[in-house]
């Protein structure tokens, strides 16, 4: 029997970064915005979202070992490709993890229905709370599969920006806005360049397996012109809406994750084809994420303590 070591590999735990900046950021703006927060409403939302962060991590390995994508060459293999590997290593049965995915789905989804029920205008959650879910179950599994197809960095995009951070901020206040949508921008941007540069390694391998990711259909050069193009895009907007005081000026500390992308466009720029030597791209656009959400965070609890 696996242990729960093993398991909690199995969920690819690095990843939840991209969660729980989103989840905080949100919680982060409708503080600044209402002066209110509900701990237990926002511990079940980041409860919830790591719950089908988990579901989508599993269920696509899942289905990648099965069409036999995992199937990678020892210098491929990272923390970052090839999945958890807890599947092709054996170290758990197919069955016991197709179990646990699909329980993971229904404890997000059951998490989803308490806070709606919870919170006022619950229906709003259900709402982002079904689409989010939906683009989590499909984002491998058919029939729509869509990394498969080669969709997959506008699905975290749309699912780690505005879905996490409206999400909760409606679990918050009830309520949508503008503002944390423009400010889940440059975070879902930034996820979806984190994904876009884990897949390069696997451009040739992917294909045999059915998966027509973006850098097996355009190439690694133009791939990392579009890393860079998302990156860039990131960064300029985060100056541009705190320049207009679309969101407050002081969300410019974001910007303190130029420092790790800067070193993962070198290494990306020298090493694009050469593996393990682009793992150094990978974990600078990771720790971007992480700086990125967590320093428009502090900002929006800088603005809601100061007149900033």
């Amino acid at each position: 029997m696996a242990s729960l070591r093993t398991w909690f590999r199995a969920t690819q735990p690095h990843s939840f970064v991209a969660s729980l900046v989103g989840v905080a950021l949100g919680t982060a703006v409708a503080w600044n915005s209402t002066r209110m927060f509900d701990l237990v409403a926002f511990l079940l939302a980041a409860i919830g979202v790591v719950c089908l962060h988990a579901a989508t991590n599993m269920s696509n390995d899942s289905i990648d070992f099965k069409r036999g994508v995992d199937d990678l060459p020892a210098h491929l293999v990272s923390p970052f490709t090839g999945g958890a590997r807890v599947l092709p290593d054996a170290a758990v049965s197919f069955e016991a993890h197709r179990r646990v995915w699909i329980g993971f789905f229904a404890a997000a989804a059951l998490i989803g229905i308490v806070l709606a029920l919870l919170r006022p205008n619950g229906w709003i959650l259900l709402v982002l709370g079904g689409i989010g879910g939906a683009i989590g179950v499909f984002y491998t599994l058919p029939p729509f599969a869509l990394q498969y197809h080669g969709v997959g960095e506008i699905a975290v995009a749309v699912i780690f920006g505005p879905l996490v951070v409206l999400g909760s901020y409606v679990v918050q206040t009830g309520a949508v806005g503008w503002e944390p949508l423009l400010a889940s921008i440059p975070l879902g941007l930034l996820v979806a360049a984190f994904l876009l540069v884990n897949e390069m390694p696997e451009h040739e391998t992917d294909p045999r397996g059915g998966k027509r990711t973006i850098p097996a259909r355009i190439g690694l050069e133009k791939s990392v012109t579009l890393y860079e193009v998302l990156v860039a895009t990131a960064l300029i907007f985060l100056v541009a809406t705190s320049l207009l005081r679309l969101v407050p000026w002081v969300a410019v500390i974001g910007l303190v994750a130029v420092l790790p992308l800067a070193r993962a466009r070198a290494v990306l720029r020298t090493y694009y084809r050469e593996y393990p030597a682009h793992i150094a791209a990978n974990a600078g656009t990771i720790q971007a994420v992480l700086l990125l959400g967590a320093g428009m965070t502090a900002a929006y609890v800088i603005a809601g303590t100061t007149a900033l």
